[in-house]
């Protein structure tokens, strides 16, 4: 359960940081006073809240110990 619970944090992590850094660099320069954090947060939190659900649906799907869908480990 542990690394399950480590791989699905690493990914829903993972999504949010990169939804966020993606949203930062699309507009040009960053300027961290004039930056709409409301919707970057909104549009990053959203992807990770959508891995967050294919996360737990895969915990019953394939490999119970991955948080993502796979083949049954033999």
């Amino acid at each position: 359960m542990r690394k399950y619970l480590f791989d699905l944090l690493y990914m829903v992590l993972g999504t949010f940081l990169a939804g966020l850094a993606a949203m930062a660099t699309a507009d040009g320069v960053f300027n961290a006073l004039t930056f709409d954090w409301g919707n970057a947060l909104t549009v990053s939190g959203s992807a990770a809240v959508l891995v967050l659900i294919q996360g737990l649906a895969a915990r019953f799907q394939g490999d119970p110990e991955r948080a993502r869908f796979s083949l049954p480990s033999r």
